[in-house]
């Protein structure tokens, strides 16, 4: 292995990831598919037998970094911080020496705060290791000796709540009780559940400069005492004992049956032999609880460095590389849990943009030359999605595609009725997520759904041009806009006219009325009453056809409606868009996430058919390969390179 320059492994770095698409991958993303078309099966297929994993696969993200070979590297390289990051900065400091690292690598355990002083104040160290995102005041410190903090995503860590091995009365507590537990309200244990014992508990903390400490105020205190008074609880509990070395808080709570004691999973794996975890709302740490976002005490895992430490030391940004490519074979063995694909992707594009700032790596699929492919393609389903899948098939055709495209705009829920029950069409358009009855039904028919994303949508509130007193709503006043508990635009604010408000909205079958329940209607009104709410609604008018609503609000100075924003872009002379929350939909505001009616895009298809039919599998690889070159025309909003990267992944393994 070598370590070279940004410069030199650019077209390396591409070469291996199309490469790699023609390799096993280590750890299948799809169940297995069957055999023949989909069209032809006539029983779901049967499932394999096959061993069951110990733990679960280890995500799999999709950028790669340069090669590092450690032995070429040489220098100081300094971090602070976390006890929790310790154990696992440790091990991976063990690797790069191992494999042959010449300098001096030091790693100091002594808290996320103080981890930041050394880094953001007095400038010592050239890594923060951190059981918590940087604070906004840090962020400031480290702008004043010039540092701009990096952020790098490395892991999970869930924290264990551990009780003395003969503790047979608190192996399960509410977070409340744990809060309760840590607070100066109570002395004793019967003072939290009278069944408890008489006896005073003895509490174990780590320090106050502790990102653990910081979490688990966050986390278990604020609920129950509120965010001004919680720290305060925890720091005047009587018989509690704080410290930055967790082996100090181990070793208390072994030596006393009545001590409680919380530090990071990875200490507590070290030493289950002599503690007892105790479980959280019924929920346990396990590898399975965490990585499904069961367990109620699970938190992310940094590293943050500065991209002009990064340039000037380069045994700094070679550590940090060797960190990100290889925290995955290493994070279950120290005890925690690993970062999802997308984070770490984060974390190594982080690293490509510090050290190169206008680097911004993307997956690359097989070329396709659509002049050599032919066949019938057969789409349906969001009409959001439709003006981008339309603008993507008429490129494959005019690049010589000489098959039968085509392409129904039916609504979400519809495209999947075609793909999933009556197996239709080979693609799904999806302005929303496919749901798990629409999986069911698609596994009745021997098809497994592959997911592949490839933008964002905002949807847009329309009013008519003449309204000058609802150009700016919030969610509230917009969900009580088209709903059943008004029926005059002065019912929702006095000011506004004594008229009957004209609602126009997407039909039920479209992802786009699901995605504005769900985003609009459900934080007013609640789950079980939102879409009544909507349906009910006096002089609404629901269609498929986003065409008929921008007709509708055109026509009516008292209309309102809202549809995909490219929608509105198409006829933005005759409309106008009411900002949300103040703000309204751009591309800037979108892809700043503070727009708050945004949605993901997608297409759906399934291996099988991709196989099977070559036309379709190219159509796909076509689509996500060009998709960023329309997208902002069509008027949506590209997807992250990293979602994008995931969706071409998706390809390559629907492939195999």
């Amino acid at each position: 292995m070598r370590y070279i320059s940004i410069k030199s492994f650019l077209l390396l770095v591409v070469l291996s990831l199309v490469l790699a698409a023609c390799q096993p991958a280590a750890t299948p993303t799809q169940a297995p598919q069957p055999t023949q078309p989909p069209a032809q099966a006539t029983q779901p297929p049967q499932p394999t037998t096959a061993p069951e994993p110990t733990t679960p696969a280890l995500p799999q993200p999709t950028i790669q970094l340069p090669e590092v070979d450690p032995a070429s590297v040489s220098g100081d390289i300094y971090a602070a911080g976390s006890s929790t990051v310790y154990p696992l900065a440790e091990k991976i400091a063990e690797l790069f020496k191992a494999e042959g690292f010449t300098g001096n690598l030091k790693i100091d355990s002594i808290g996320s705060g103080a981890g930041f002083e050394r880094f953001c104040k007095t400038g010592e160290t050239d890594i923060a290791n951190a059981s918590r995102k940087i604070k906004d005041s840090e962020v400031e410190a480290c702008k004043n000796i010039g540092r701009t903090p990096v952020e790098f995503r490395i892991g999970t860590d869930a924290l264990a709540v551990v009780i003395h091995p003969d503790n047979d009365w608190a192996t399960n507590l509410t977070v409340e009780e744990l809060a309760k537990l840590f607070s100066n309200e109570v002395t004793n244990w019967n003072e939290v559940n009278p069944a408890w014992p008489n006896q005073p508990i003895k509490r174990y903390s780590p320090g106050t400069d502790s990102g653990t400490f910081d979490y688990f105020v966050e986390a278990v205190m604020q609920p129950t005492f509120g965010k001004d008074k919680a720290k305060e609880a925890i720091l005047k509990a009587a018989n509690i004992q704080f410290s930055e070395d967790d082996n100090v808080l181990v070793q208390g709570v072994v030596g006393d049956r009545y001590a409680i004691g919380y530090f990071g999973f990875a200490y507590y794996e070290e030493n289950k032999d002599k503690l007892k975890d105790a479980s959280i709302n019924g929920i346990a740490p396990t590898f399975d609880t965490v990585e499904g976002g069961e367990y109620p005490l699970a938190r992310p895992l940094f590293i943050y460095s500065d991209a002009a430490i990064m340039q000037a030391k380069p045994q700094v940004a070679a550590f940090i590389n060797f960190f990100l490519m290889n925290v995955n074979d290493v994070i279950e063995e120290v005890g925690y849990f690993p970062a999802s694909a997308a984070a770490l992707d984060g974390a190594r594009q982080a690293w490509l943009n510090a050290m190169a700032a206008e680097v911004e790596l993307v997956l690359v699929l097989p070329p396709v030359d659509p002049a050599s492919v032919s066949g019938d393609i057969y789409a349906a389903g969001s009409s959001t999605v439709y003006p981008l899948a339309e603008k993507i098939a008429e490129l494959f055709k005019a690049e010589g595609f000489t098959g039968n495209l085509k392409i129904d705009s039916i609504g979400s829920g519809a495209g999947f009725e075609r793909f999933c029950k009556t197996g239709e069409t080979d693609i799904a358009n999806a302005s929303r997520k496919i749901k798990d009855s629409e999986v069911e039904a698609c596994k009745n028919i021997g098809r497994t759904p592959v997911e592949f994303r490839i933008g964002t949508d905002a949807l847009a509130v329309v009013i008519h041009p003449d309204n000058d007193w609802a150009t700016n709503l919030t969610v509230e006043e917009l969900a009580k806009l088209f709903s059943n508990e008004v029926t005059n635009w002065n019912e929702v604010n006095p000011a506004w006219p004594n008229q009957p408000i004209k609602r126009y909205s997407p039909g039920t079958d479209s992802g786009t009325f699901d995605y504005f329940v769900e985003a609009v209607m459900q934080p007013t009104f609640g789950k079980d009453k939102a879409k009544e709410a909507i349906l009910k609604a006096a002089n609404i008018q629901f269609s498929e056809d986003d065409n008929v609503l921008v007709q509708g609000v055109v026509g009516d100075r008292y209309a309102i409606g809202y549809f995909g924003f490219a929608y509105y872009e198409e006829n933005k002379d005759k409309l106008k868009d009411a900002s949300i929350n103040g703000i309204a939909p751009t591309f800037d505001t979108v892809e700043g996430g503070e727009y708050p009616l945004a949605r993901p895009l997608f297409i759906y298809s399934d291996a099988a058919i991709m196989q099977a039919k070559p036309q379709v599998a190219a159509f796909i690889n076509f689509f996500l390969m060009n998709v960023n070159d329309v997208i902002e025309e069509v008027g949506y909003f590209p997807a992250s390179t990293t979602a994008l990267n995931q969706a071409k992944q998706n390809w390559l393994d629907a492939m195999k």
